[in-house]
């Protein structure tokens, strides 16, 4: 394998990430651009909320190297050594989504544009949120066009609607373990949908947001951001992909941030590409393998193996792509 740091300008950053080749290239090779999940998490996958490495997106770029096909992986703005760029925090929550999304298509033209790349056989990959950037990406018309996508553990409805549905369960969890008085309960649930009708109405969150809500991330700094992230359906990306694209999914009974009936309905809304559903039984969020436990986030962190039930599934279809 051979890695080079590179790096890349998108808007008033410099974006620093990882090109990495197949061990032997004799002519120009396909590419994969590796998306990673929300978070400051950086071009191997580890977040800088959790102490440890995590990697998901370093086992991605080895297996797509033995599989002939080169990528590139970056520190998205405020990870690694990206960092913050020209801003300061306040300043990075106030860009909103789009710098990440503008990001990601600056990162898949230079790919493109590399020495060694056969820049007409070009996949984007996306773990979780990025996966929902790369559908964006499949669709836009000033970025290269794709031979496959991959959208990995991905999120399969619209972000709100999916903070809705886990902050509604912990408030349910919280009544029923009898920590939570019924009334504050109701009141949880209609700030809950108030700040989400105004998030969608005009990208903004009410003053008199409960404190519980602010502190689950519904906080008026990052309304750009939740706002436009949420503009993004992915049931609706889906059906607009390319006909005959080749798209992978997956998912995990043991995945505790994704649902794998949301990903089945996403499947069926990518009517027109040729979907490769992958369906595991014992990985968790970040594919690894756990066994039968329940996944808690702390074995994120853990020194794990990479499911085996993905691998198998993701090298037959890399080498469908790589021919």
């Amino acid at each position: 394998m051979s890695d080079s740091e590179i790096t890349f300008t998108s808007g008033d950053v410099t974006v620093h990430g990882t090109l990495r080749f197949p061990e032997v290239v004799t002519q120009p090779v396909p590419a994969a651009l590796l998306l990673a999940g929300s978070g400051p998490t950086d071009r191997n996958g580890d977040s800088a909320v959790l102490p440890g490495p995590i990697g998901t997106l370093r086992y991605l770029a080895d297996t797509l190297s033995e599989a002939g096909i080169a990528s590139l992986r970056y520190d998205k703005l405020g990870s690694g050594v990206t960092g913050l760029g020209p801003y300061d925090v306040d300043d990075v929550a106030g860009l909103g989504f789009s710098v990440f999304v503008d990001a990601a298509a600056d990162a898949l033209r230079n790919l493109a544009a590399q020495p060694d790349i056969d820049a007409d056989r070009l996949l984007v990959i996306g773990h979780s949120e990025g996966a929902l950037v790369a559908m964006t990406l499949a669709v836009r018309e000033d970025t290269p066009a794709l031979i496959g996508l991959g959208l990995l553990e991905p999120l399969a409805v619209r972000l709100l609607g999916l903070l809705t549905r886990q902050i509604t369960g912990q408030v349910d969890a919280a009544v029923a373990a009898g920590q939570l008085p019924l009334e504050l309960a109701d009141q949880l649930r209609t700030g809950l949908a108030d700040a989400v009708e105004s998030l969608r109405t005009d990208g903004t969150v009410p003053e008199d947001l409960p404190e519980p809500l602010r502190l689950a991330g519904l906080v008026s700094v990052n309304a750009k951001t939740l706002a436009e992230e949420d503009a993004l359906d992915p049931r609706a990306l889906a059906a607009e992909l390319p006909a005959g694209l080749a798209v992978l999914t997956s998912c995990s009974a043991r995945d505790i941030q994704v649902d794998c009936d949301d990903v089945d309905a996403l499947d069926a809304a990518l009517s027109a590409a040729t979907v490769t559903p992958v369906r595991m039984t014992t990985a968790n969020h970040v594919l690894k393998e756990i066994g039968e436990r329940t996944s808690t986030g702390a074995d994120y962190i853990e020194d794990l193996p990479f499911s085996e039930e993905f691998g198998t599934a993701f090298d037959a279809w890399l080498a469908t792509l790589a021919r």
